[in-house]
């Protein structure tokens, strides 16, 4: 965990004995969009955990690649589940690097904990040019756009 300018990022990685993802990347990626006194877990599961929560949250029965929970909105603290096995299989079918992949993704959750949305077009569109944005001042490419 860390916790600098009061903003508190954990991690949780059930998966892996050397972590696929960083607390110096997380911060960084997220640092323009962070808001103050915020705090989010990032918690990396496995397929089955990510579809119990799927289900039990949104009423899917299968895995996914992400879901975000807001416990507050100011400041925001709320979680990040990341599923290391569909985001595995995304990334390879996408030909992108794991860690462009969990960029962008980390950066899509924590909009949603800003209240960002794609449930419609405009706002996706929204959300999406915020994420490319953010992606493109890291040196990651545009994730909308198949490689």
């Amino acid at each position: 965990m860390t916790q600098k300018d009061n903003i508190s990022i954990c991690i949780q990685d059930t998966l892996h004995k050397n972590k696929i993802l960083k607390l110096k990347d997380c911060r960084l990626w997220l640092s323009s969009i962070f808001q103050q006194n915020s705090s989010i877990t990032i918690r990396i599961v496995d397929k089955k955990e990510s579809e119990s929560l799927n289900y039990s949250y949104r009423n899917q029965k299968k895995p996914t690649n992400i879901l975000s929970f807001t416990l507050s909105e100011n400041p925001v603290i709320g979680d990040i589940i990341l599923c290391h096995p569909v985001i595995k299989t995304e990334a390879s079918n996408q030909n992108k690097k794991i860690q462009s992949h969990y960029a962008h993704l980390l950066i899509h959750g924590y909009l949603h904990l800003l209240g960002y949305s794609h449930d419609k077009k405009i706002e996706a569109d929204k959300m999406e040019k915020k994420e490319i944005q953010i992606l493109k001042k890291y040196g990651f490419q545009n994730p909308y756009i198949d490689s």
